[in-house]
């Protein structure tokens, strides 16, 4: 089943990532992620723990070379809540900031202010690929994998989804602001 996620995602030639509640694997510091995993594998050893970390690190690497355009909203709560203490969480704040290169790679936050919005129900991704004839991709994560939807009408949903998450998202320079602000207050604590 992780095997399908490395593919789908390392063929991609875009990746549109909404997440509510944590920073996207493919974004996390080694620290952050060791935080999230360790949270969710409570009985994993510190070896099962370090190989699941040093995954996640590995998947980064499509970032580097022939990168797929990315395009990742995030909601504020993404940014308050601090996942392994204040100096991790800056950490992974200051990484945002130097990931952030729009258009290749591009961050919004949608803020607190904008209530109810289209990605209240959950984290998805969309992976889009090079060849027409290839449908695109939507990724529902869950506890223990991931839900892929190919067929028109749920993908055109979920598109239509992250557009309207967009629309309602700081740009990318207020974005930046906001997650600089964020990590200054934590650096204070």
């Amino acid at each position: 089943m992780f095997q399908e996620q490395l593919s789908i995602e390392s063929d991609a030639v875009r990746i549109l990532l909404f997440q509510p509640l944590l920073v996207p694997g493919l974004l996390q510091t080694r620290e952050y992620a060791e935080e999230s995993i360790r949270g969710v594998e409570k009985t994993a050893s510190d070896e099962q723990i370090e190989s699941y970390v040093s995954v996640r690190m590995g998947r980064q690497e499509i970032l580097r070379e022939n990168a797929p355009q990315v395009v990742c909203l995030l909601d504020e709560a993404v940014l308050r809540r601090t996942v392994g203490g204040p100096k991790t969480m800056a950490a992974q704040l200051q990484k945002l900031i130097e990931l952030n290169n729009p258009p290749r790679l591009s961050i919004q936050v949608i803020p607190f202010g904008q209530g109810w919005h289209a990605g209240l129900d959950g984290a998805f991704s969309i992976f889009s690929y090079p060849d027409p004839m290839d449908l695109d991709v939507v990724s529902l994560g869950y506890l223990d994998g991931s839900l892929y939807l190919e067929e028109d009408g749920p993908v055109e949903r979920y598109q239509l989804a992250f557009d309207q998450l967009r629309a309602s998202a700081l740009p990318s320079r207020q974005s930046m602001d906001l997650i600089s602000q964020t990590a200054r207050d934590l650096n204070k604590t």
